[in-house]
């Protein structure tokens, strides 16, 4: 007995879920209505605006040690636990 019977044509095995798809803004959407109008501009300030940020680097090098702290830890226990 062949096996072909079993794959759908087409070649997709599941069938595709409706709505995952990442939506388009159309122009009929936006706020304006001519070329020269602004966008709404929401007035609230960015009360996180003033905060310092970290480098980039600094988040990475944070992020390894505390990945790396994290699975020592792991690792550790598992060690003990088991053997």
């Amino acid at each position: 007995m062949s096996h072909a019977s079993a794959i759908p044509p087409g070649g997709s095995l599941r069938p595709t879920r409706k709505g995952w798809n990442s939506s388009a803004n159309r122009v009929s959407d936006l706020e304006r209505t001519r070329v020269g109008d602004q966008y709404e501009v929401d007035p609230t300030p960015d009360p996180y605006a003033d905060e310092p940020k970290w480098a980039a680097w600094k988040v990475t090098l944070a992020l390894v040690i505390f990945c790396g702290a994290f699975w020592a830890g792991i690792s550790y226990l598992a060690m003990r636990l088991l053997g």
